[in-house]
């Protein structure tokens, strides 16, 4: 999926891209005017005023004086390092952070998957505490962008030649380096064996390519920076006190029906039994909309939905297999993101509306999860593998109980939040998560029931997330 994925991307932002190239070039066009998200409801800061900055240096001060001249020197050096710089981050604020995200998941997801971070629910975790950091950030910004109003560089000062995108309210913050300074540490938090230098190259080269591109002046980097940290600062907080380091110290009932290790790898330990506590971002806890218990061994329904299973793996044809491993090569959640990605672009989101959607579906997914897995250490189901040691699958059966299914919750959540963030394209992915669903008994990993179950319960979060987007002030 990931050259697919930047292929496409790489193509449309080369379109999008304003010119950089080492000659003189005419203003960059201004910013969709999204000033009313200063007041958008924010989901770990109390409300985007609250790390407001100080005020920018007044116009005509020594240090704005100071700061212009620097713009001119950088610009009258250019080179086409610089050019590329500029053109690489001359896109949403979110872009490539989050596919530094989806990559980075991409590879832990590799490992087996990685356990610390890379199981499902971890997986769609470490996305919503990005986007949620970015978003938040990025209301502040504009907060101080209404309350300070200052003109960009090239307003200010005729020397100055803007070289991108620039905002048509104020300069100051700049939301770009908020963004990038709340993803930078959140990553690094999230990911800390991985190269967090790196991480910390590419947000010092955010602000770079603004200030040398005339839309920034030093001072509106350094507040974004500063904004961008302190919201940082509290999702890492959140993110140590949700529940996800606590160690599972319990044992499994001891019903004949209860999930054992499945093959290839057996695993004794399931994964994540305790995700079904953690913290969550829109619905009250993992077990708001637990559903009943599912069918047992023994009863017609559970008979019915195995015996479709085992026939299945007696004729599943090539197309029946692709459709499986389509949905099983990444994290569910990754899926979606990328989904997400297309969409933005397609329907042309300004910086803040692209920041909402991300925040708004990762949240999603990562409730529905937790609800998912709430059910799955609830009911502690057997996997028809365990059923029926003669089923045929396709892929190997995770190592976790069956019920409900964690595509299931997560994708119908996620085709709710798409389905309000895109009304042209709610039927289009509505009917991407009913496939989702259908890949996994089509692998024969999860009974029927699993999959109806975990549509009824990811809908449910989903409506609940829609019902706070209702409320957060977009328009």
């Amino acid at each position: 999926m990931r050259w697919r994925r930047h292929a496409w991307l790489a193509t449309l932002f080369a379109a999008a891209t304003v010119g950089v190239e080492c000659s003189e070039s005419p203003l960059a066009p201004t910013r969709v005017d999204e000033s009313d998200a200063a007041q958008w409801r924010t989901w770990v800061l109390p409300s985007g005023s609250s790390v407001r900055p100080a005020a920018p240096p007044a116009d005509g001060s020594a240090q704005a004086t100071h700061e212009l001249d620097e713009i001119v020197r950088l610009q009258a050096n250019r080179s086409r390092a610089t050019d590329s710089l500029i053109a690489y981050w001359n896109a949403l604020p979110t872009t490539h952070w989050h596919e530094r995200t989806i990559d980075l998941l991409e590879f832990y997801w590799a490992l087996l998957p990685d356990v610390r971070v890379a199981t499902p629910v971890r997986s769609t975790r470490v996305f919503s505490l990005v986007n949620i950091a970015m978003y938040d950030a990025m209301v502040a910004a504009w907060d101080a962008k209404v309350a300070y109003h200052r003109r960009s560089p090239a307003a200010a000062d005729k020397r100055v030649v803007s070289l991108a995108e620039q905002d048509a309210t104020s300069s100051y913050p700049s939301d770009h380096a908020a963004a990038a300074a709340a993803a930078a540490a959140v990553l690094s938090y999230l990911f800390p064996n991985d190269d967090t230098l790196r991480l910390h190259d590419m947000e010092r080269e955010v602000g770079e390519s603004r200030i040398a591109a005339g839309v920034a002046y030093r001072s509106d980097i350094d507040a974004g920076y500063a904004i961008g940290r302190a919201v940082a600062a509290r999702v890492i907080t959140r993110a140590r006190a949700d529940g996800s380091d606590n160690v599972w110290s319990g044992s499994a009932p001891t019903d004949a029906w209860i999930w054992k290790p499945t093959p290839p790898k057996r695993t004794k330990t399931p994964f994540d039994p305790m995700a079904g506590t953690w913290k969550t971002w829109v619905i009250s806890s993992g077990g708001a909309f637990r559903p009943g218990p599912p069918p047992l061994p023994g009863s017609e329904r559970f008979a019915q939905d195995l015996n479709e299973l085992l026939t299945i793996g007696r004729t599943r044809s090539s197309a029946q297999a692709d459709t499986a491993r389509y949905w099983a090569t990444d994290a569910p959640s990754s899926r979606w993101e990328v989904f997400m990605d297309e969409e933005i672009l397609k329907h042309h989101l300004g910086p803040m509306h692209a920041a909402r959607a991300l925040a708004l579906a990762s949240a999603a997914m990562t409730d529905a999860l937790i609800a998912c897995w709430d059910a799955k250490f609830t009911y502690w189901l057997e996997r028809p593998i365990t059923a029926d040691t003669t089923l045929k699958t396709s892929l190997s059966t995770p190592p976790f109980p069956s019920y409900t299914s964690g595509h299931s919750t997560q994708s119908a959540a996620a085709a709710e939040v798409f389905a309000y963030l895109f009304p042209d394209m709610a039927a289009y992915y509505r009917a991407k998560a009913q496939e989702a669903s259908r890949s996994r008994v089509l692998a024969g990993i999860h009974y029927r029931f699993d999959i109806e179950a975990g549509d009824e319960l990811g809908r449910r979060v989903g409506q609940a997330t829609v019902a706070r987007a209702q409320g957060d002030g977009a328009p």
